[in-house]
């Protein structure tokens, strides 16, 4: 069924009066950001308006041609809010002034987090090897070796044996596991399944 025009001026203005973001707001915060060389000054809710507005916007029951409008805007809503994500991302790596906390997102906030992590662990391996610390790597392996993943199985997978000599499987589509880091990592890069979200 056909959505009419007052049905989309009526969605229109549900999703203004939600306060979710549309496509031209977007576009605006992202020419601004573009053209500026720091960190611009966003709200706080801004991801998680585009999220909406996304979530709306695929939500629509259009048919047709407005199926296919509808589409290519979503289409560009998301390519605007990837790029403006990178786009912050690149000045907030580039350390080329002091980094304020008070213009990220919470989820900007996050991704620093796991960059932080990521370094620290590099930095962790590095003095210990410079340092002769054979023990800590001994650790930080032992850590490694030991260390599971929860899986969800995308299609069947044969019983095998872990990288723990333990046995695994078989495993149908949609079943859920435990596995070895390593043995995970390996089915998960290959399609055979993705890493469960553990409440």
């Amino acid at each position: 069924m056909s959505t009419t025009a007052g049905q989309r001026n009526s969605n229109e203005m549900d999703a203004e009066n939600s306060g979710s973001l549309a496509l031209k707001d977007v576009y605006r915060m992202l020419e601004k950001e573009v053209e500026t060389p720091t960190l611009q000054s966003i709200e706080p809710d801004t991801f998680q308006k585009i999220a909406e507005a996304l979530g709306t916007l695929k939500g629509q029951a259009y048919e047709g041609v407005e199926a296919k409008v509808r589409d290519r805007m979503v289409e560009m809503l998301a390519a605007s809010s990837c790029l403006m994500i990178e786009t912050r991302q690149a000045k907030i790596s580039s350390g080329d002034e002091p980094l304020d906390y008070s213009k990220l997102t919470d989820e900007e906030k996050y991704v620093l987090d796991g960059k932080r992590e990521l370094n620290k662990r590099i930095d962790e391996v590095m003095a210990a090897l410079v340092k002769g610390r054979s023990k800590v790597l001994e650790s930080i392996s032992a850590r490694m070796r030991s260390k599971q993943i929860v899986v969800r199985f995308l299609k069947p997978i044969e019983a095998f044996v872990g990288i723990d000599m333990n046995k695994y499987g078989p495993y149908a589509q949609e079943d859920v596991a435990s596995l070895p880091f390593e043995n995970a990592r390996s089915i998960i890069d290959g399609g055979g399944a993705i890493e469960a979200c553990v409440e």
